[in-house]
């Protein structure tokens, strides 16, 4: 993997078509049947908005994902834990569990997104590289039902409002008291919320920062 900040998104678009990835057929497939994100509501254009909740459609590809490189840095700074499970909350194609199988080969996977495009594709990786320890779910995290498993890490992006964010971190809050967890978190949103709102999570003043994300943990002790 390239250093971070060596045209990361470059090489990520690179390596999609390596790996057979179809990211910007599927992506603009979304933009014929949805309304940009940044798209106010028009009635004149019978196009709507994605329902029930943010899908960050007409994104580009390579900003709506995070690049490779990032995933294995702060992936391969975890290894030295012996992680036995990623969560990815908002996992659109899957890129951390195919980066995951590179340094944890047994540990496994568990990403939720909500688009149906996104999953199928995601799926169709996932079962074409034998990655059985991989699986992506389709589910609304914000549902008030979602009940979010054990893993060691969990990965959360600015995928909403603030609000919503915080449904998220309250619930991983409540997970510290039994489980001892990593959390990445990429954004200025969940980053700025974790710090003023979590202190529970960055007690530990080791965290590690990168350029766009974060590590914080759930203990004080990380040894």
């Amino acid at each position: 993997m390239p250093a971070e900040g060596r045209c990361p998104r470059h090489y990520s678009k690179k390596l999609d078509r390596i790996l057979g990835f179809d990211i910007p057929k599927l992506e603009q497939k979304l933009l014929q049947r949805y309304r940009a994100y940044y798209k106010k509501t028009d009635i004149s254009n019978n196009k709507k908005h994605f329902e029930n909740t943010q899908a960050w459609i007409g994104l580009h590809p390579q900003v709506l994902q995070t690049p490779y490189s990032e995933i294995y840095h702060f992936l391969s700074l975890l290894q030295k834990f012996k992680p036995h499970k990623i969560v990815d909350f908002g996992a659109g194609y899957g890129r951390v569990g195919i980066v995951m199988n590179a340094l944890y080969p047994h540990a496994s996977f568990i990403g939720y997104e909500i688009v149906d495009i996104r999953i199928k594709e995601a799926r169709r990786m996932f079962k074409l590289f034998g990655l059985d320890n991989c699986e992506i779910i389709k589910q609304n995290i914000l549902d008030e039902s979602f009940v979010i498993p054990s893993a060691s890490i969990y990965c959360i992006y600015d995928f909403s409002f603030p609000e919503d964010l915080e449904i998220i971190l309250k619930k991983l809050s409540a997970l510290i008291s039994t489980e001892r967890f990593f959390i990445v978190a990429k954004g200025d949103s969940v980053q700025t919320i974790i710090k003023s709102k979590f202190p529970e999570f960055y007690a530990n003043k080791r965290f590690v920062h990168g350029k766009q994300w974060s590590i914080f943990s759930s203990f004080k002790n990380n040894n």
